[in-house]
């Protein structure tokens, strides 16, 4: 059962990224490189969804499979998702940027500031709990 999970853990965001890749190649591709710039921008489109893979995974991973641990999980729960966000907001900004949409870049803004917020939300719990209690028990 658990094989079977983990493959489906793996498989799903794979294929989003190829969807989400084709789908950045029909609607974002101009129908002539007019500089360099145009193909700076046409290649930095596919290889954000690529590079944002590597953090979707193990996110996705670690949101799933850590909690066994009370006191461990959190910690890591809130950094994978905080990962998890970043990347979301990746991508977007990198297709609204591309496609000159410049008065939405707030919106994705906004997931990179809830992207920071989780992740000291994370380091304040391995702080709090985690350090001052090491801490507590050596004194």
């Amino acid at each position: 059962m658990e094989n079977k999970i983990n493959f489906r853990i793996i498989v799903i965001p794979l294929v989003g990224t190829a969807l989400l890749i084709i789908n950045n190649i029909f609607t974002l591709t101009p129908k002539v490189f007019q500089s360099e710039e145009y193909l700076a921008a046409y290649i930095l489109t596919i290889i954000y969804p690529i590079l944002d893979l590597s953090l979707i995974i193990p996110s996705i991973l670690i949101l799933i499979n850590f909690k066994k641990d009370y006191r461990q999980s959190i910690p890591w729960i809130l950094s994978s998702f905080s990962l998890l966000i970043n990347a979301i907001a990746d991508d977007g900004y990198v297709r609204d940027f591309v496609g000159n949409n410049f008065h939405h870049l707030w919106f994705w803004d906004l997931f990179y500031v809830t992207d920071f917020i989780i992740m000291a939300g994370a380091l304040f719990w391995i702080n709090r709990f985690q350090i001052t209690h090491t801490l507590t028990r050596e004194g």
